[in-house]
């Protein structure tokens, strides 16, 4: 029966006198409540063992009772690796029931401590020392394909869920139902905590007195961090309020449009295991907003961010992410910037090693760069320049641009078509290049007097000069 209290701290609230039956002392009852707007039965969390004659609080201090209400928590995962977290408690947490409808499709999963499991497929499944996923870690997923995964539960109670962090770096899960910022998500640590960084929502470390700085603002649900601190302490996240259920905040660390000048920047996240962080500056140059900073291993690039205003110390930095697979610190990293107003690219000298969870330079002690090596101005199409000396003897030189990274192909043909010689046959970076043909063939031979053809072959560009051998 439902009752409305006209008096006592839970006036005008509905409460509920029940008459509970049994025909045995010491028999478990269990509660459900309905909900008539929705037509929906919810369990509770609360039970009772039957005391004949009991009688269990009044319309003062009623005995309190907690709907158990399950949500879904929905991951959007890319092929290779994912950082995530979940922040419900699933009917059974193993390995091989949340992770069940990704099927073979999940490839490995580990742990910062508790230990990994591969899937061995439908035949054997999961196995390892990593057996369940509990909500306070962080673990990292690999894929061989982009998936959605729900993991349904009910929510962590995060006042009574505290996480012990360890002194250095943890791998942190994230347990409210909502977006909230990072001084509030951090907050029972702020005294302790350095450095905070996502996967790909960016980085942001801890400046004392001036708070939070980085483009990672937000911690949202499903994402997994890496959180490094002073000392050993005990994190509890606030409560997020019930609007937050729903709600994901954008990051500051925002995708970056790549224009076709430097459209073979771009890169996967998703294909490295381990990453580090720099804080740069562009020294000597008057950058402006749209110029973004490349790192680059053997000309592949392993990370971008676009120039950001650090107010602390009036100037503008770069702070960017660097994947890789190499836990050895064997990778040489160098650096590239584009110039959107001049659409040039300029190199420099200084390189770094990369190291696992790396943190070089700050908002007021930053990365320098300031060697420059060159200027380069992006060629914006295929370019075959007239060989030179033309006539030659012995030898000339066969120069060309190329706006993009391409497998390119220079080959030397003479007036009937035949193959002579393949000067280049490799993947090769924008911008311009030269070689130098010797007059041989093949098979080191001088060929006689008479024109020849040289051909550049690249993707969907095919362009062919003439020149002259006189002897």
């Amino acid at each position: 029966m439902q009752l409305i209290p006209p008096f006592g701290p839970y006036q005008g609230t509905a409460v509920y006198e029940v008459q509970l039956r049994s025909n045995n002392n010491g028999d478990l009852l269990t509660f459900q409540y309905y909900d008539a707007v929705l037509d929906t039965v919810y369990d509770i969390e609360e039970t009772y063992e039957f005391a004949t004659n009991d009688v269990i609080g009044d319309v003062i201090t009623p005995l309190e009772l907690n709907i158990i209400i399950s949500v879904d928590l929905t991951l959007d995962l890319i092929a290779g690796w994912n950082w995530l977290s979940i922040n419900v408690l699933p009917d059974n947490p193993s390995i091989s029931s949340v992770l069940e409808a990704l099927g073979d499709n999940a490839l490995f999963v580990t742990s910062q401590s508790s230990g990994t499991a591969t899937n061995y497929g439908s035949e054997y499944g999961w196995y390892g020392s990593l057996d369940t996923i509990e909500p306070s870690q962080m673990y990292k997923l690999q894929l061989s394909e982009p998936a959605e995964l729900v993991v349904t539960g009910v929510p962590v109670d995060v006042d009574e869920t505290p996480i012990n962090l360890i002194a250095g770096w943890n791998w942190l899960g994230y347990l409210p139902q909502g977006s909230t910022d990072l001084s509030n998500a951090l907050s029972s640590v702020v005294d302790v905590a350095t450095f905070i960084s996502s996967q790909a929502d960016g980085t942001a470390q801890n400046y004392g007195e001036y708070g939070w700085f980085g483009q990672l603002e937000y911690l949202n649900p499903g994402k997994g961090y890496l959180l490094n601190t002073s000392s050993d302490a005990v994190l509890t996240y606030p409560e997020v309020s019930p609007e937050g259920l729903t709600r994901t905040m954008q990051n500051n660390n925002k995708e970056i449009v790549l224009s076709e000048s430097i459209s073979d920047w771009n890169f996967q996240y998703g294909d490295y295991e381990f990453l580090g962080t720099i804080t740069a500056s562009v020294e000597n140059k008057n950058d402006s907003d749209g110029d973004i900073l490349g790192v680059f291993v053997e000309g592949e690039c392993r990370g971008i961010a676009e120039r950001m205003y650090f107010e602390h110390d009036n100037r503008y930095l770069y702070i960017v992410q660097v994947y890789s697979n190499d836990i050895l610190s064997n990778e040489e990293l160098s650096f590239k910037f584009f110039d959107k107003e001049s659409d040039k690219i300029l190199s420099f000298s200084e390189t770094l090693l990369f190291e696992n969870n790396m943190i070089i330079g700050d908002g007021f002690n930053t990365f320098k760069l300031s060697d420059e090596l060159s200027t380069e101005l992006i060629p914006l199409d295929y370019q075959l320049n007239d060989a030179y000396p033309n006539p030659f003897n012995p030898s000339t030189l066969l120069s060309f641009n190329i706006p993009n990274n391409d497998n390119i192909n220079v080959s030397i043909y003479d007036m009937s078509g035949r193959l002579i010689t393949t000067l280049i046959n490799e993947q090769l970076e924008q911008g311009e290049h030269s070689v130098i043909w010797n007059g041989m063939d093949h098979n080191g031979n001088s060929v006689s007097s008479g024109v020849y053809f040289y051909t550049l072959h690249g993707k969907d560009i095919s362009l062919t000069k003439k020149m002259v051998m006189m002897k």
